[in-house]
């Protein structure tokens, strides 16, 4: 991990990563024990597949929880919440005797994992940072499986158990909180860091949490309840946008939708957050005919390992590139995914398209979360982020989905 100078009021990079990247890593190493899971707590597999879901679930309900955390009570305030359900959904994975206590624990670890991802990038403050974090996320994700697949040896519970090291950073976080603003923007490296005092706490709109959380529910659960799941998802966004018209300072306030700059930062985010989502569990099932599912195992971590490197790596020189180019980068290489992944020849460009799709999405996520914070007014800036980062989070929900479709 790369090392910074801690400035006063400044979390190291280190710190951020380590409290957003086992959640990845605690996700991608699901689907290695789910026989195991299924035979101990006497499911079917198609049932314990449900540990899958209900992660993914949390996840996406943990950012709006914490965005709302964030702009009434404050980063330690959110922090210890986050890790608190990090905390119990560990121990209740860990001793739990029946599947429904299992789905629990995992969603809870989700949620809390989900809201520490938030509240890293939210921290992060330039580009190069929160491309540490993003790169990070990807890169100790891409171990996810093997990580399940060795650990298993030991218990098929050890493996569900990863999201506790984030924990480890709590304590960097709280040091500092009081010192960093939950409003505070992320900024371009070469702009200067203003750190202002915590803004006072906002009414909870709690019509408007309901109805995200409603409606990036019903999103995770269309493979599972197709047509009921995707009506109430419709349900759900025509309430939230009416919800919004209402209440312009609510929990999505207007002035942050009606920025152009930042719909259009969460819009390209959330589709290559999407594609990425949707390569990673289709590619595999091409690649099934060609090779063996160990050399696919390997060839996958290997390309989501580069690609991963590669976003580090170019966030750290977005700056120098401009915008123009950058923004050119980052929508090419998500394009030439999708494109490798649906005519490439060979199966070895196929695999490539993870290294393009996780590339574009974690870059992508560290350099528009720097444009979605400094386009709207300050007072809206940290709920900006959050909510950018939300959007980002979505792709998890969405992929997965559009993967289902394509397959079957």
């Amino acid at each position: 991990m790369i090392a910074e100078p801690v400035h006063k009021g400044r979390i190291a990079v280190r710190y951020l990563a380590l409290l957003a990247t086992p959640t990845s890593l605690s996700a991608n190493s699901t689907t290695t024990v789910i026989p195991d899971l299924a035979h101990a707590l006497g499911v079917s597999v198609a049932d314990a597949t449900w540990a899958a879901t209900a992660f993914g679930w949390g996840g996406v309900l943990g950012a709006p929880l914490t965005v709302a955390l964030l702009r009434t009570r404050g980063i330690r305030a959110a922090t210890l919440v986050n890790a608190a359900l990090v905390l119990l959904g560990t121990l209740l994975v860990a001793g739990a005797p029946t599947l429904a206590m299992l789905l629990a624990g995992r969603a809870a670890q989700a949620a809390g994992g989900g809201g520490l991802i938030t509240i890293a990038i939210t921290l992060a403050g330039t580009a190069s940072r929160a491309g540490v974090i993003t790169a990070g996320v990807g890169l100790v994700g891409a171990f996810g499986p093997p990580a399940g697949s060795t650990l298993s040896a030991i218990s098929w519970r050890v493996p569900l158990l990863l999201s506790l090291p984030a924990l480890l950073a709590v304590p960097a976080v709280l040091r500092h909180a009081p010192a960093v603003v939950s409003h505070a923007p992320a900024v371009p490296r070469h702009a200067p860091v203003h750190h202002h005092r915590q803004a006072a706490a906002t009414r909870t709109d709690t019509i408007g949490i309901l109805l995200v959380m409603t409606l990036v529910s019903a999103f995770v659960l269309i493979p599972r309840l197709e047509l009921v799941a995707v009506a109430a998802a419709a349900v759900a966004g025509l309430l939230l946008t009416l919800h919004v018209r209402r209440t312009p300072a609510g929990f999505i306030p207007q002035p942050v939708v009606r920025t152009r700059a930042f719909v259009t930062a969460a819009a390209a985010a959330c589709a290559l957050s999407t594609s990425y989502f949707a390569l990673l569990y289709t590619v595999p099932r091409l690649l099934e005919h060609h090779w063996t599912t160990e050399r696919i195992g390997l060839v996958t971590l290997i390309m989501l390992a580069t690609g991963s490197i590669a976003s580090l790596l170019f966030t750290r020189r977005a700056a120098q590139l401009g915008p123009a180019v950058t923004r050119s980068v980052l929508l090419a290489a998500g394009a030439t995914a999708v494109a490798l992944a649906s005519v490439a020849p060979w199966p070895v460009l196929v695999a490539a398209s993870t290294a393009f799709a996780v590339f574009a999405t974690t870059a992508a996520m560290a350099w528009y979360a720097t444009r979605a914070g400094a386009v709207v007014p300050q007072e809206h800036r940290g709920t900006a982020v959050s909510l950018f980062t939300l959007c980002y989070q979505l792709g998890g929900a969405f992929g997965p989905a559009l993967a289902t479709l394509l397959l079957t």
